[in-house]
């Protein structure tokens, strides 16, 4: 499948530009990872959502956020905060959660370097991948847990980032009504203490705790 091709105009020195969205994948897949990292074509589509000017690198994805030139010529946004992350889909993602930062929605920002670190993990570059999760670890602890999926998403980042003793005790463990919820904090638990850094889905989890669905 060929690349389409849009215009967009830069939120920073509001070049017009063609951007070529990438093709999606045809692989399908049926689960998600614990993180909820969607299976292909789904997150083909997340990639197709991001765009980086050419002319002054602004990183930006599909609704309209302006930034003054100094925000973006700063040492620290080109640097992705010092992380010095290559160029790509992870990193326009990781700058447009700085962006999403400096407005104030720490929401998008979150969501934004989490897709970022999905990217890297599609590179298999788990160093970088990794950088990208340890920036959600902070906003974690910035923003509750608004529900059971949420904490399971937590639980999830900070086990992959390493952070394997660092998840909030009214996280770890609190006693969620549901079953579902229960058995994947279980495993996550498990995994944290074994010191397992690696994705798993859903499946994966019953799999290895013996229920069948």
């Amino acid at each position: 499948m060929s690349q389409e091709i849009v215009a967009k105009k830069c939120g920073c020195c509001g070049k017009v530009f063609a951007a070529a969205i990438p093709p999606l994948s045809d692989n399908s897949g049926d689960w998600f990872d614990l993180d909820q990292r969607p299976p292909e074509p789904m997150r083909s589509e997340l990639y197709r959502q991001i765009f980086r000017c050419p002319e002054c690198g602004f990183s930006f994805g599909p609704k309209d956020r302006s930034v003054p030139r100094e925000f973006v010529d700063s040492h620290e946004y080109k640097t992705c905060e010092g992380n010095r992350l290559p160029d790509g889909i992870g990193a326009d993602y990781y700058r447009f959660g700085m962006t999403a930062l400096r407005d104030g929605d720490k929401g998008t920002a979150f969501a934004s370097f989490l897709r970022g670190a999905w990217a890297f993990d599609d590179a298999n570059d788990s160093v970088n991948a990794k950088k990208c999760r340890l920036r959600c670890v902070e906003l974690c602890k910035e923003m509750p847990a608004a529900s059971a999926l949420d904490a399971v998403i937590y639980a999830d980042i900070f086990r992959r980032a390493g952070c394997f003793g660092e998840l909030p005790s009214e996280l770890a463990d609190k006693h969620y009504p549901d079953e579902l919820t229960r058995l994947v904090m279980q495993f996550e638990k498990k995994k944290a203490a074994e010191g397992d850094e690696n994705a798993y889905t859903l499946e994966q989890c019953f799999e290895e705790l013996g229920i069948k669905r």
